[in-house]
């Protein structure tokens, strides 16, 4: 038997793994507001990744692609006003901001509780569509064929 391969992307991955180590201290020492701002914003799509219990963390995508809807505006606001901790002072102690971003998350969490839901009534009215109209075909062959092709139950 062939021996097993290291794959390739191991060196790529040690490339990223250290252009985020370069990047990291960058961005936080020169742009600290829009951290300070994200990390904030984003609290409930940190708290839903670590709830979700699923390794597929739908919850954390699902709260985390609404609440960074709420948070993007506030995000061009600050880049708008310099993106200086004065400008994220304003933005920090708006309540209507907060509310933005914490009820586009609260959105988010609605979306993943109601969407399977939805989904599966959606499915089950089909189903029963489906095995209604299967029924009445078989009516149809029944009285094409006769009952004796029906199987025994």
């Amino acid at each position: 038997m062939a021996e097993m391969t290291v794959p390739a992307a191991r060196p790529r991955r040690r490339i990223v793994s250290t252009a985020l180590w370069i990047m990291a201290p960058l961005v936080l020492i020169f742009a600290l507001p829009t951290v300070i701002l994200m990390v904030l914003g984003l609290l409930p799509t940190i708290v839903a990744w670590f709830v979700d219990r699923r390794d597929e963390k739908y919850a954390a995508y699902c709260v985390g692609g609404f609440n960074l809807s709420g948070v993007i505006p506030y995000l061009f606001v600050l880049w708008a006003g310099g993106d200086t901790m004065h400008a994220l002072s304003k933005i920090l102690t708006n309540p209507f901001a907060w509310l933005v971003m914490f009820g586009a998350a609260a959105i988010g969490w609605l979306a993943n509780y109601w969407a399977p839901q939805v989904t599966m009534r959606i499915r089950r009215a089909r189903d029963r569509g489906e095995a209604a109209r299967l029924r009445k075909r078989q009516e149809q062959i029944l009285e094409e064929w006769g009952p004796e092709v029906m199987p025994p139950e």
